[in-house]
């Protein structure tokens, strides 16, 4: 470390960014890795990979917030100055990852700094701290996968829930995702956009249902008039987001109601006959991981469904958009 002091290294934060440079090196990544600390927009990507990698940075030493910032970022400065001179070919968001404990690709680096961005600019409130380090860490290796943008987008908002309400998703679905491609994220859209939400069980918990309902339109590889593939369920099957084994049964008694909700609708299933039916809205459950990324995805309805079940199933179907 003498010797990279002698090239008089020196380090700042300036305007939330981080700009590193010694004789021979400059560090200056083209997304801002900020670390003044002050939870805007601009300190997140830097803020939450460092709160997974903190032993690099000698934070014991620090007397206030305003001085451990400028260790940290002389700590950071002096790996990355070392990581550069060792591997002169490797891009800023690379070495900035190295010098966190991360070894990535250029193209990993990039989809993880990439995802953090968004994250940021999606967060209401910045509760980073409160995440233990083995979120972080399944975040950071999961989100470096993300080489499509809709996995990008996944990525993004989950990160950006676990930020705002400082609570973590199961370990479970951010091993889907990280095994996720762009078709299957593609198929898992179409999914989440034909499912309604109802009061199930004796607790009447709110949960949303895929409806998956053969139309005329359907030969026996669709669902929905064609919005939804056999081969989407399937995968999602595959993937341990949803079960095609497993469904829910609503019985409506005579004069009856069952109510369905979007996150923009409401639907109402009436009873108009003179005996109980029972309504199956499609031979599919979704299961826990896909539950969290309904929530967390908040993917709006396809109103095609209202039409669908209109057709085929033996009520009468009201359909109101949330004022």
């Amino acid at each position: 470390m003498n010797d990279l002091h002698n090239n008089d290294i020196k380090a700042n934060a300036q305007a939330g960014a981080v700009n590193i440079s010694t004789n021979d090196v400059s560090f200056q990544p083209t997304v801002n890795l900020g670390i003044n600390g002050s939870g805007d927009i601009a300190s997140f990507p830097a803020r939450f990979i460092r709160n997974a990698r903190k032993a690099l940075n000698p934070i014991g030493a620090a007397r206030d917030e305003a001085e451990m910032r400028n260790i940290e970022a002389s700590s950071i400065a002096d790996v990355v100055a070392i990581y550069k001179r060792a591997f002169p070919t490797f891009t800023d968001g690379q070495l900035y990852l190295m010098a966190h404990g991360y070894n990535a690709s250029a193209s990993q680096a990039d989809n993880l700094l990439n995802v953090l961005e968004r994250a940021g600019k999606m967060s209401d409130s910045n509760r980073v701290d409160e995440l233990p380090e083995s979120c972080i860490d399944l975040d950071i290796h999961g989100a470096q996968t993300a080489y499509d943008d809709d996995l990008r987008e996944i990525w993004a908002k989950l990160i950006s829930r676990e930020v705002s309400s400082g609570r973590t998703r199961s370990k479970r679905t951010k091993k889907i995702l990280e095994q996720m491609d762009s078709e299957e994220a593609n198929q898992l859209f179409s999914i989440l956009r034909c499912c309604l939400w109802a009061k199930v069980g004796p607790n009447s918990v709110l949960t949303p249902i895929p409806v998956l309902l053969k139309t005329s339109e359907d030969d026996s590889w669709t669902y929905n008039g064609g919005t939804i593939s056999f081969e989407s369920v399937v995968a999602m099957d595959s993937l341990g987001l949803l079960s095609s084994n497993d469904w829910i049964t609503f019985t409506l008694e005579p004069k009856g109601a069952l109510n369905l909700f979007s996150s923009s609708s409401h639907v109402l299933l009436i009873n108009n006959k003179d005996e109980k039916i029972e309504i199956i809205l499609g031979y599919a459950k979704l299961l826990k991981p896909g539950i969290e990324l309904i929530e967390i995805l908040d993917v709006p309805m396809d109103d095609r469904i209202m039409s669908v079940m209109d057709e085929v199933l033996e009520t009468d179907v009201i359909y109101r958009p949330l004022a």
